[in-house]
């Protein structure tokens, strides 16, 4: 890239790697790639892992719930949930009519979503149910 050029895309050979693939990837779109990568980093555990797939199963779920299914009295779930509610992963709802108000909810969010269905295609080769 020539020095009088006028493109305000970021040259990766001139230390703007990051910004680079920020531009490339997330312009115009859903967050950055630090948003990303953070999303990544919470999926990185297992068992947070497995807590987001069964939210996007199941839609929305009460703590009650997550935790009966964790079965394992020493796991933070509290911690856990957090990180992914921190990046954007999962949501904290209200109760739905029917259920009980005195519990926590919580459900897959869009990019939650996306995430889990983006993993099935790439891992089974077939579209989700």
């Amino acid at each position: 890239m020539s020095s009088d050029s006028t493109s305000t895309t970021p040259d990766p050979d001139e230390g703007g790697l990051e910004q680079y693939v920020d531009e490339q990837l997330f312009s115009g779109s859903m967050g950055t790639l630090t948003d990303h990568v953070a999303r990544k980093a919470a999926l990185g555990d297992g068992r947070r892992y497995a807590i987001l797939y069964y939210l996007w199963d199941r839609e929305e779920v009460a703590r009650k719930e997550l935790a009966k299914a964790v079965d394992d009295p020493g796991f933070d779930l509290t911690h856990h949930l957090g990180e992914l509610v921190d990046a954007g992963l999962v949501a904290r709802v209200g109760a739905p009519e029917d259920g009980d108000g005195r519990q926590t909810f919580y459900r897959v969010t869009h990019i939650g979503r996306q995430e889990i269905t983006s993993d099935v295609q790439n891992i089974t080769g077939s579209e989700p149910q």
